[in-house]
């Protein structure tokens, strides 16, 4: 049985394709002539006069920059969900959460056996200058023991300022225990966890935002061949809860598994702005099985990967539909440090031509998550939101591309909510005989729908 992962990218599901357009919008301001149309002009004063009447008249105090910002998410979120004004304070924030910068140690953890297990070090990090390895165990915390705390707590004594030393009681196995002291440093997290599943690689995506993500996902196919002592089996790459990120990443990401050709397009207001990105020659895992694992709450930068390899006839994709947020987001530092607009400028399409945006990748085997007790569960998906672009499919969901209902797993009766059906299916699929026909199959009746 495998254990669920809990995957925070969820709770960014909203997340903003960086990476294309970047610029600041500050100098087109600057340089704006008159409106043509003085109705335009009209109505800008119109704007000014309202606000000064509610400064001056309205029966209690207002925030002027809290009125301006809500009037300006007015204008854009009637466009669609995912333009928006960032204001300054808000868009330093975003900036720091999507660098994921923390002051730590560099090391992945989990508790085995009433100790602190490393299960990774970031050889950038302090963690590694000191000489901790994968497998070590931490017994003691500034001389505390941790058999008795929970692996949030034992982290917790672990966290602290950048630049404050740290006192560890290591034990690596056939060693005796040793006392480390490491100074904590800012380092910039992992978006990549991987592990070994029964001769099968699994590698779960976090985030796109993380620049590193492509290295450290070859970093993690190093150490899984090490650990697995030969080739793959299989690898299992899960985006479930991913809330995409950076267009590039995921293209470099698409791209360790094609060799060459075609990731995604992308296509704006005019002709001359589109753009295929292509991925680059030479593969790894040429001939090992793949699944890739998806959901609902799969969106952006998510989407473009698993429609990419599922195009391609590279992989499985296993799960339910995603999100389907295929439009771009440029985003545009405003002069002045007065924060950010965020616009959507283009559109997603996979390198069949199909659109991401409201539609979502579907998968080639639709598993559930959840037993089936007749309760009807409601999906939040791109289609269903306010303002959404192109929403074609709102009463379509379950239904393939011919129209017809999908077939549906869902997990015996008694399973056991905590274990992972899904990717339990997925280690199955992989290592089922029929495996390469099935994918060829499914490449087949893609190509000639």
């Amino acid at each position: 049985m495998f254990k669920k992962a809990v995957h925070l990218g969820f709770l960014l599901i909203f997340g903003t394709v960086l990476g294309i357009g970047l610029g600041s919008i500050g100098g087109v301001f600057a340089t704006a002539q008159a409106p043509e149309k003085s109705d335009t002009y009209d109505q800008l004063v119109l704007f000014a006069d309202v606000l000064a009447r509610v400064q001056r008249d309205y029966v209690e105090e207002v925030d002027e920059a809290k009125l301006v910002a809500d009037a300006l998410n007015g204008i854009l979120k009637s466009l669609d969900p995912h333009s928006l004004y960032v204001p300054p304070d808000a868009f330093e924030k975003q900036q720091k959460r999507a660098r994921r910068e923390y002051g730590g140690l560099g090391i992945e953890v989990s508790m085995e056996g009433g100790a602190i297990n490393i299960g990774y070090v970031n050889k950038d990090a302090p963690a590694y200058r000191a000489g901790l390895k994968a497998h070590d165990l931490i017994t003691h915390v500034e001389g505390e023991l941790v058999k008795d705390s929970t692996l949030d707590e034992a982290v917790g004594k672990m966290r602290g300022l950048a630049g404050d030393p740290i006192d560890l009681t290591v034990k690596t196995p056939g060693q005796p225990p040793r006392q480390v002291t490491i100074v904590r440093e800012v380092v910039q997290g992992r978006a990549v966890r991987h592990r070994m599943i029964d001769e099968v690689g699994y590698i779960y995506l976090e985030t796109f935002s993380n620049e590193h993500l492509a290295r450290d996902t070859i970093e993690a196919m190093e150490l899984l061949a090490i650990e697995n002592k030969g080739p793959l089996a299989g690898l299992v790459l899960d985006v479930r809860g991913n809330p995409g990120g950076i267009l590039l990443q995921s293209v470099a990401i698409s791209g360790l598994f094609l060799d060459g050709g075609e990731v995604v397009s992308v296509r704006g207001r005019k002709a001359e702005e589109n753009e295929r990105y292509n991925a680059k020659q030479g593969q790894l895992l040429a001939n090992t099985p793949m699944v890739v694992l998806v959901n609902n709450n799969s969106a952006s930068a998510s989407e473009i990967v698993a429609g990419a390899l599922q195009d391609r006839g590279r992989a499985l994709i296993v799960g339910t539909p995603t999100f389907g947020k295929g439009s771009v987001q440029s985003v545009y530092p405003l002069r002045e440090d007065r924060g950010a607009l965020r616009l959507t400028t283009a559109r997603y399409f996979t390198p069949s031509g199909r659109s991401i945006q409201s539609l979502g990748i579907t998968p080639d085997i639709w598993v559930e998550s959840f037993v089936d007790d007749g309760t009807q569960r409601i999906r939040i998906r791109e289609a269903i939101l306010p303002h959404a672009l192109d929403a074609i499919i709102k009463n379509t969901e379950g239904k393939g591309e011919d129209g017809d209902q999908m077939k549906r797993e869902y997990p015996p009766k008694d399973w056991d909510e905590d274990e992972d059906y899904q990717l339990e299916r997925a280690v199955e699929i992989i290592k089922d005989s029929s495996f390469s026909a099935q994918l060829r199959q499914v490449f087949k009746d893609k190509a000639n729908p």
